[in-house]
C-alpha cells in the first residue's frame, strides 16, 4: 500500500445520536492517491473504520487506509482489494464512542524507532506485511530514487542465490542491504 497522507484524528468522545457528521465530512474529502491516515486512541477498543467507510473512500480514488486502532468488517475489506493496515480488529462500533475532531492536520502515531511518529498531511506512507513508514512529502522523492536503487540490489542477490552463490559471496559483491 501507498498513498500521499490523508489525515483524519479523533478521540473517545461518548455523545448522542447515531452518527459522526463530522467523520462523515472528514471522509468525503479525500481524493486520488491518498492514504487515509486514522489517529486517536488506538488502544481504546473502538472500531474508527469499516467497509462502508472504505467503499466510499476507495470509490473517492483513496488507496488504503492506515489505522492507529480498530476496525471491523475484514471480510468485506478483504473482498474490496483495498488495503487497509490497523491496530486491531473490534466488531464495537464508534457510533456515540468515538468522534472525529479534525482532519488534514499533523497526526501522532506509536513508532518503532521513535516513541511516536508525525503525519503530516501529504506525507508519503509506504506499508506492506512487514509494517508502514512514513516520509516527510519533501523527501519523497530521493527517498524513492533510493529505493528503487536498493530494491534492484536486492533483485541481483536474490538471482545470484538462486543461480547458486553463497551468501557470504553475494554479500561480499553488492555488501549488505
Amino acid at each position: 500500500m501507498a498513498g500521499w497522507a490523508y489525515t483524519v484524528r479523533g478521540q473517545l468522545t461518548p455523545y448522542p445520536g447515531t452518527g459522526d457528521p463530522r467523520k462523515m465530512e472528514a471522509v468525503a474529502g479525500i481524493g486520488p492517491d491518498e492514504l487515509s491516515v486514522w489517529s486517536g486512541g488506538g488502544a481504546e477498543g473502538i472500531c474508527f473504520f469499516g467497509e462502508l467507510i472504505a467503499r466510499g473512500m476507495q470509490y473517492r480514488g483513496s488507496v488504503g487506509a492506515l489505522v492507529d486502532g480498530g476496525i471491523r468488517d475484514i471480510e468485506w475489506l478483504d473482498r474490496m482489494d483495498y488495503p487497509v493496515f490497523a491496530r486491531y480488529r473490534t466488531p464495537v462500533q464508534s457510533i456515540g464512542r468515538w468522534q472525529v475532531n479534525a482532519w488534514q492536520v499533523p497526526v501522532y502515531l506509536p513508532g518503532a524507532t521513535a516513541r511516536q511518529v508525525t503525519v503530516r498531511p501529504g506525507d508519503f506512507i509506504l506499508a506492506d506485511f512487514d509494517g508502514a513508514i512514513v516520509i516527510p512529502a519533501e523527501l519523497a522523492a530521493d527517498v524513492l530514487v533510493k529505493a528503487e536503487a536498493l530494491t534492484e540490489k536486492e533483485r541481483l542477490i536474490r538471482a545470484d542465490l538462486e543461480a547458486g552463490a553463497t551468501l557470504p559471496d553475494v554479500l561480499a559483491r553488492y555488501g549488505h542491504v
